[in-house]
């Protein structure tokens, strides 16, 4: 694709109140599940937002939390007509956005999540202009972890998602330079019309949808635009039993996006794998010691990188301790969920159909 760097001016206009009958510009679609401790602040953001010259409404759709969430985004939406709370009753993720773009009447949708942060003031207004000066049929945003970690776990594993071991480096999903780019990692605003030609999110999917929808995004060749204007911070899971869960989920959503779409292949997850097998069948074939040789040097060359990364990005602290063990987490959940993916392997051969 071709690069650029597109840098309007943002107009003033004054804020002003639309109706519930005028179809908005824009769509902001939040799927959520158990979100009672940010989607309060969340909404009360986007309320304070300058909103762009064609409005917005809001769209909570929600995957039938058991905390205060529903009852958090009902108590606003009495006193703002532009929010309304959907049911999810399919739950997961890519159903609820399925659920909110149904519902949206804006020309462009925004998908947001419940445990995130809006940085700016006219985060919106200025949404709508890059889609109005780039033409861009898609929008990517960096989603860095590090602004909202509050805890040392957090920040451990915060560090950790954002080092070169932690996440694709190849990946926008936490910075770049203004221009066009590919949308695979870190699409997440488009055009209603890009949405509607793909046939929407799939809904096999509880982990990686946005992934697998922003790969049917580039492979139509329609363009992405990345500005760092539009960064969005997320909250990082606060315990390694929840990055462990989280990693699990993605695991699968990698194995669920390599049956769908071949060419992407997690090849990190792939030498994790043949490493796996390998082992055993050295053991088989030519005994005890030469697979113990091979488990040390495999697991002895990891400890060693991570070791060095750990103290990189955390110094000489007891963090970085902290951030070697989300590492661990990190990669170990990765695997095991890839491998139960390769299990349903079958299942997503072939493009859903609903």
């Amino acid at each position: 694709m071709a690069t650029g760097s597109v840098e309007p001016k943002l107009p003033e206009a004054p804020a002003r109140r639309v109706e519930p009958e005028s179809p908005p510009l824009l769509s902001v679609v939040i799927p959520v599940l158990n979100e009672a401790g940010d989607i309060g602040r969340m909404l009360d953001e986007l309320r304070q937002q300058a909103p762009p010259a064609g409005g917005f409404e809001v769209l909570v759709a929600d995957g039938g939390s058991t905390d205060a969430t529903r009852a958090i985004v009902a108590e606003r939406a009495r006193a703002w007509p532009e929010l309304r709370l959907l049911e999810n009753p399919r739950r997961l993720s890519s159903a609820g956005r399925n659920v909110g773009v149904h519902a949206a009447r804006g020309r462009y949708v925004l998908f947001l999540d419940g445990h995130c942060t809006l940085p700016r003031a006219d985060y919106l207004a200025r949404t709508v202009e890059l889609f109005e000066t780039t033409g861009a049929a898609c929008l990517c945003r960096p989603q860095p972890l590090d602004r909202i970690a509050e805890s040392a776990w957090a920040r451990a594993i915060s560090a950790a998602r954002h080092s070169w071991l932690g996440h694709n480096p190849g990946s926008d999903i936490y910075g770049g330079a203004p221009g066009f780019t590919d949308p695979r990692s870190a699409g997440a605003a488009y055009q209603r019309a890009c949405i509607d030609q793909l046939d929407s999110y799939d809904e096999r999917f509880d982990a990686c949808e946005d992934v697998e929808f922003n790969h049917r995004v580039a492979a139509a060749r329609m363009t992405a635009y990345r500005h760092p204007d539009l960064s969005v911070p997320y909250r990082p899971r606060s315990s390694l039993r929840a990055l462990w869960h989280q990693m699990v989920r993605y695991g699968r959503g990698r194995a669920r996006l390599l049956a769908r779409h071949p060419d992407r292949v997690p090849w990190p997850l792939i030498l994790i794998s043949a490493l796996a097998v390998a082992i055993p069948v050295v053991l088989i074939a030519v005994g005890p010691r030469a697979a113990l040789a091979l488990a040390a040097v495999s697991v002895g060359g990891w400890m060693l990188v991570v070791g060095v990364e750990s103290l990189r990005v955390s110094g000489f602290t007891v963090a970085a301790t902290r951030t070697a063990l989300a590492f661990a987490a990190i990669h170990a959940g990765l695997a095991v969920g890839f491998w139960r993916g390769l299990a349903e392997f079958p299942r997503y051969r072939s493009a859903a159909r609903y």
